[in-house]
C-alpha cells in the first residue's frame, strides 16, 4: 500500500498471528509513519533553517562577549574611581605599612610558598612595639580575603593598625591563592598558621587564653572552615577534610566573620558565569584520590557522590611527620633565615611584604561558662573527650596519605558540598557543636558580592547543630562587601566592626558603653568615602 494512500490505517494495530476474537487492541506505534515524500519535505526543511540556526548561535555568542566585556569594563572603571577617591586613606596605610616599627612584616610560619605572616604590636608611648618579657596582649589571627585568587596579608593593614592601637597584638597571615593553590591548599596553609600561631603565643607576647579568630570575604570562608572541620576532627578523633595540620578549637575564644562567603552553593548561583568556572576549579578536589582512601581507609572517606564530593578523608602526612619531630625541632627557626629584631625575640624573621543601625537577624545563647570548653595552651592536644593529642594523627591518616599522593591526579570535580561551611554545620554533630568557641558573623545587606544569607543560615544551622557558645548573625542595612574594611575605618568616628571584634576580643559586647563608645581618628575625607560606598562595585 502506498505511504500516501488515504485508506491506510494508523494508531493502534492488531499484532500479526492474533487470534480473530481479540477485543482490545495492542497499541504498538501511536505516530504516522513518515513517507518518503514526507521524509523529503522534513529534510529541506531542516537545510533551510540550517543557515538562520548558525547565524542565531553567532549572533548569541557575540551578545554574550559584548555584555561580559562591558561589565568587565564597569567593574575596571568602577574600581578605578572607588580607588582614587579613597587614596588619601591608601597612601597613609602604605606609609605605615612599610615604615612603622610596630609592624612586623613577612614572618616565616611554614616552609611553602606565601606561608608567611604579619605581625602588629601595640604602640608604646615612644612609636616602638611595646613588648616586654612578661607581656599577655589579647590575640587576634586574622586571615583576609581576596575572593581566593587576589587575597594578600596587608590587606589587614588597616585592621590590624586599629586593633593595635586598641593594645590586642594582630597577627595577619598570608596564604596560596589560586591558580597557585586549590581551595585545600588554602585550608592547609590557614591551619598551618594558625598552628604556628597558638605554640608561640607566650613567645610572642600573647595571651593564650584570649585568642580570637577573624576572617572577612574568603578569608572568612576558610577561618570558618578550618575552625569547623577541626571541632569535627577533634571531636570523632577521625582526620576531617581540611584540617590538617590539627590544632585545638578549645584554645579560640571566639570566631567573627566578616562578609563571609559561608554558603558556597548558593554564592554560585548567584554569581554564575564566569565566576562559576573560576569557582569550579578553585574547590576542584580529586575524586579518585577520595574514592581509593575510601577502599582503603574503612570508611573514613564517603567517596564521590553524583559527581559531588560530600566528605572524605584529607591528608595527615603533615601530621605524621610533625610527630617524629622533637618539640625544639618544631619550634627551630628555619634555617640561613636573618636574624630577629631585639624587641621581638625567638620570631622567625622572612622577608619583607609585598596583601549606625544594627539588625541582631539571630541570635542563640548558649552556656556562658567557659570552662566547658577548656582553653588549651597547645594547639594540638585538648583534655576533651575525643580531641587529639599533641602530634597524634587522627584516626584514617593512612587513608589521607593515600589520596594525598593522587591529590593532582585523576578526575577533579568542584566540592562545593564538602568545601562549604554551611553544609558542614549542617552536618556537624552535637559533640563537635559542643567544642566550637563564641561565634559572631557582621554582613552588610547591601553586599552584592557575597549575600548576606549566608551568614544568616550559618548562624542558624550552627544553633540547630547545638552549639553550647552564643551564636550570634548581625546584619547591618545598606554596607556593601567593602565597607567595614575600608570606608568606615577611614571615615573615622565610630566602627562597627572595630567594636564587634574588641566586643569579642575583651568580653563584652558592641553594645558596651566602653566599647561601643570609642571614636576613631580619620584616615580620609568623610565625603570621599561616602562617594566611594556609591561607587563600590562590590
Amino acid at each position: 500500500m502506498d505511504d500516501d494512500d488515504p485508506g491506510q490505517v494508523v494508531g493502534p494495530r492488531w499484532p500479526p498471528g492474533a487470534p480473530d476474537d481479540l477485543t482490545v487492541p495492542i497499541i504498538t506505534s501511536s505516530e504516522p509513519v513518515l513517507g518518503p515524500r514526507t521524509r523529503e519535505h522534513a529534510t529541506a526543511s531542516q537545510r533551510w533553517c540550517r543557515p538562520f540556526r548558525a547565524v542565531w548561535n553567532a549572533l548569541s555568542a557575540v551578545v554574550h562577549v559584548v555584555v561580559l566585556v562591558f561589565k568587565i569594563i564597569h567593574i575596571v572603571l568602577a574600581l578605578a574611581v572607588y580607588s582614587m577617591l579613597l587614596l588619601p586613606g591608601f597612601l597613609r596605610m602604605i606609609y605605615y605599612y612599610f615604615f612603622n616599627k610596630c609592624v612586623v612584616r613577612g614572618v616565616l610560619y611554614g616552609d611553602k610558598p606565601r606561608q608567611r605572616l604579619d605581625l602588629y604590636y601595640p604602640p608604646s608611648s615612644r612609636g616602638a612595639p611595646a613588648t616586654t618579657e612578661g607581656a599577655t596582649y589579647p590575640l587576634v589571627i586574622y586571615v583576609t580575603g581576596g575572593a581566593w585568587t587576589i587575597g594578600y596579608k596587608a590587606w589587614g593593614a588597616l585592621l590590624g593598625r586599629r586593633l593595635s592601637e586598641q593594645g590586642v597584638l594582630v597577627a595577619c597571615l598570608d596564604y596560596r591563592n589560586f591558580p597557585q593553590g586549590d581551595a585545600l591548599d588554602m585550608l592547609e596553609d590557614v591551619n598551618t598558621g594558625i598552628c604556628w600561631v597558638l605554640r608561640r603565643v607566650h613567645r610572642l607576647g600573647g595571651d593564650p587564653d584570649n585568642v580570637t579568630l577573624v576572617g572577612q570575604s574568603a578569608g572568612g570562608h576558610l577561618a570558618g572552615l578550618s575552625l569547623l572541620r577541626q571541632a569535627e576532627q577533634a571531636a570523632s578523633g577521625r582526620s576531617a577534610l581540611g584540617a590538617t595540620p590539627s590544632w585545638s578549637p578549645g584554645c579560640i575564644k571566639a570566631f567573627v566573620g566578616v562578609s563571609g562567603a559561608f554558603d558556597l552553593v548558593g554564592l554560585a548561583s548567584h554569581r554564575g558565569g564566569t565566576f562559576r568556572g573560576l569557582l569550579d576549579r578553585i574547590l576542584a578536589v580529586d575524586a579518585s584520590g577520595m574514592s581509593s582512601a575510601d577502599g582503603g581507609g574503612g570508611g573514613a572517606a564517603r567517596g564521590v557522590v553524583q559527581g559531588i564530593v560530600t566528605t572524605a578523608a584529607v591528608s595527615a602526612s603533615e601530621v605524621a611527620a610533625a610527630a617524629t619531630l622533637s618539640a625544639e625541632d618544631r619550634d627551630a627557626p628555619p634555617p640561613g633565615g636573618p636574624a630577629v629584631p631585639p624587641a621581638l625575640p625567638d620570631i622567625e624573621q622572612g622577608g619583607g611584604g609585598g596583601s549606625a543601625a544594627v539588625s541582631s537577624a539571630i541570635i542563640a545563647q548558649g552556656s556562658d561558662k567557659h570552662g566547658e570548653t577548656p582553653l588549651l595552651r597547645s594547639p594540638v592536644s585538648s583534655s576533651a573527650p575525643g580531641s587529639l593529642a599533641d602530634g597524634q594523627a587522627p584516626a584514617g591518616a593512612a587513608a589521607g596519605g593515600a589520596m594525598a599522593g593522587t591529590r593532582r591526579g585523576g578526575t577533579r570535580v568542584p566540592a562545593y558540598d564538602a568545601l562549604s561551611p554551611l553544609e558542614a554545620a549542617r552536618r556537624m554533630g552535637s559533640d563537635a557543636a559542643a567544642l566550637l568557641p563564641d561565634v559572631l558573623l557582621v554582613h552588610g545587606t547591601a553586599d552584592k558580592t557575597v549575600p548576606c544569607e549566608g551568614s544568616a543560615r550559618l548562624a542558624e544551622a550552627l544553633q540547630a547543630a547545638g552549639a553550647t557558645r552564643p551564636v550570634r548573625c548581625v546584619l547591618v542595612p545598606g554596607k556593601t562587601h567593602t565597607a567595614f574594611l575600608l570606608e568606615d575605618p577611614m571615615r573615622g568616628g565610630r566602627d562597627l566592626l572595630m567594636d564587634c571584634v574588641l566586643g569579642a576580643v575583651l568580653g563584652g559586647g558592641e553594645d558596651d558603653p566602653a566599647i561601643g563608645g570609642r571614636v576613631y581618628s580619620s584616615l580620609c575625607p568623610g565625603f570621599l568615602c561616602t562617594a566611594a560606598g556609591w561607587v563600590c562595585p562590590f
